[in-house]
């Protein structure tokens, strides 16, 4: 089965090094058996040799815009590399979303469709305004999972790491009050939102998943909520 490789630019700090780390060691739920990274002057994702997008990246930016009109602030690197590493439990998903600035609807249903042929995918079907489509993997009890948005309402493209944590969604927002984290209208109950460093112009950031978050696993949720694209 063809895997995607997203291409990111060189930079990416302390914090994205330690997270392609644990990514790359197979740890379990990590979204390596799906996607893969190289390292590149842009920001491009492809399907073995096939181009589905390439972006250019745009002006640096002090602050990074996780959803329409909501901002965060980078915290401290060692501070959220620390925070990762004594309360980290596992990987949730990836996510990359692809502003309608960047890619026209014909090409992304021409992408999706390249995809769901090769890898198993769903289209959430949840009423948003974005089209939504997660790759879902199963193998035994082992879910790896990417997210692809077209978002039709972003005026930049981003990517986004999802990591489960051990602290609760107290400690999770005392750790990163505003400026430094923010909740995606709808992500309450789920994850708050962290800068994280990859490139300064390439919006990224964490979506840190609580312990006390109400989520189940993926395969359930896509079976429920989602519709597999033949």
């Amino acid at each position: 089965m063809t895997g995607l490789v997203l291409e990111l630019p060189s930079s990416g700090g302390e914090t994205f090094a330690w997270l392609r780390s644990r990514m790359e060691s197979g740890e379990q739920a990590c979204a390596n058996d799906i996607v893969s990274f190289r390292t590149g002057d842009s920001f491009r994702l492809t399907l073995g040799d096939r181009r589905l997008a390439a972006l250019t990246l745009n002006a640096p930016s002090d602050t990074v815009e996780v959803a329409p009109g909501v901002t965060v602030a980078p915290v401290v690197e060692n501070r959220l590399a620390g925070f990762l590493q004594s309360e980290w439990r596992g990987f949730d998903h990836l996510g990359i979303n692809l502003s309608h600035c960047d890619i026209i609807e014909a090409d992304w249903q021409k992408l999706i469709a390249t995809v769901a042929a090769e890898l198993p995918a769903w289209r959430l079907e949840i009423g948003s305004v974005n089209d939504i489509v997660m790759i879902v993997k199963e193998d035994g009890d082992r879910a790896s999972v990417v997210e692809l948005v077209l978002d039709r309402r972003a005026e930049r493209s981003s990517f986004h790491v999802c990591a489960r944590v051990a602290a609760d969604r107290a400690a999770v927002e005392a750790a990163f009050p505003a400026p430094f984290g923010a909740y995606k209208p709808g992500d309450e109950p789920f994850f708050r939102s962290v800068a994280l460093p990859v490139s300064p112009r390439l919006p990224s950031y964490l979506d840190l998943s609580f312990s006390d978050a109400q989520m189940g696993p993926w395969p359930g949720i896509v079976a429920a909520m989602g519709k597999r694209i033949a």
